[in-house]
């Protein structure tokens, strides 16, 4: 599964209107991601800060819905997004990403109920 740039593109530029706190979006970003690696086989290869082309492979125990994270676990990756110190462009670029990718990851598990 690719991500289209332009999609990224426009939904980055609407977070970035929303203009939340740093601290908000570290917070988002990580959420995300912890909650694509919880539901996918290696998830947790993928880095909040990178961007990768997926092919996603649901794990055997997710059984029709998303196996939500921890509040901990996110508070983990919070704190090793925020030491990376990225720029709030750069957050709103890979929030939107991994919305999107969990967008995706959602249709398939609903398609494979």
């Amino acid at each position: 599964m690719t991500l289209n740039k332009e999609e990224i593109t426009k939904l980055a530029f609407k977070i970035y209107k929303e203009n939340q706190p740093i601290e908000k979006s570290i917070w988002r970003l990580a959420e995300l991601c912890v909650t694509i690696n919880r539901n996918i086989k290696n998830g947790y290869d993928i880095k909040p800060l990178e961007t990768d082309n997926l092919i996603l492979l649901i794990r055997e125990d997710v059984n029709g819905e998303l196996i939500p994270p921890s509040e901990d676990e996110i508070r983990e990756v919070a704190k090793i997004i925020f030491n990376e110190g990225p720029s709030k462009s750069e957050l709103d670029w890979y929030i939107a990403e991994k919305q999107l990718l969990l967008e995706e990851l959602k249709k398939i598990i609903n398609n494979n109920k």
